[in-house]
């Protein structure tokens, strides 16, 4: 097994993974290739991963886990309930731009199915829970009502579907911030209308 002692081989092989993603995404890795570079035995990432959709499941779930810190974070500093969802808007975007083949990963079609693996759907759902606790007073997602819980999922879904379209336009080069903004105060001023808008504004008359 070379170098490296049993206990290391995992993470050994998941930063040889997390670099080839960040250089040339999911395309790139294979197991044989990541056994190679770290210098293991092509047996040893059969013995931590179960083939190239568990190391591509390792890498999600860690870029969900960064993901779903950075929104809260961006949550915990603003109180002001219309602040928070913005704020959130351009972590969201700042994720994308700053991990751009990650966050392809993780909402992409190379992201192995959630179904067959437990923890990458669990850390899914959290990064998405930030967003539907973003969007209601209730602090924790047990204590909503049936209601309140109804209405911050569609509300949180919006406010992802806006921040997500935002995001994949920037990282595709389809809009470029003005050189003299930064990608914050930009992705703010594209939220800002929109995301203030009251709920029955487009009802008919």
């Amino acid at each position: 097994m070379g170098k490296y002692h049993h206990g290391d081989v995992r993470n050994v092989l998941l930063q040889q993974a997390e670099n080839i993603l960040t250089d040339e995404g999911p395309a790139g890795l294979s197991l044989r290739r990541l056994a190679r570079l770290t210098g293991v035995s092509e047996a040893a990432p059969y013995r931590h991963f179960d083939g190239k959709d568990g190391i591509l499941a390792a890498v999600a779930i860690a870029a969900f886990e960064r993901f779903a810190e950075q929104l809260e974070n961006a949550a915990e500093s603003h109180p002001n309930h219309e602040e928070r969802i913005m704020a959130l808007g351009a972590a969201y975007v700042q994720f994308a731009v700053e991990n751009p083949q990650h966050f392809r990963l993780i909402f992409g079609r190379e992201r192995p199915p959630l179904d067959q693996y437990p923890e990458l759907r669990d850390a899914a759902d959290n990064a998405f829970d930030v967003l539907q606790r973003a969007v209601t007073s209730v602090d924790r997602k047990a204590e909503m009502t049936l209601a309140e819980a109804a209405s911050a999922y569609n509300r949180a879904l919006a406010a992802w579907s806006r921040a997500h379209g935002i995001a994949m336009l920037v990282i595709d080069g389809m809009i470029v911030p003005p050189a003299d903004q930064d990608l914050s105060s930009f992705v703010l001023g594209l939220l800002a209308e929109d995301l203030t808008m009251p709920v029955n504004s487009t009802k008919a008359p």
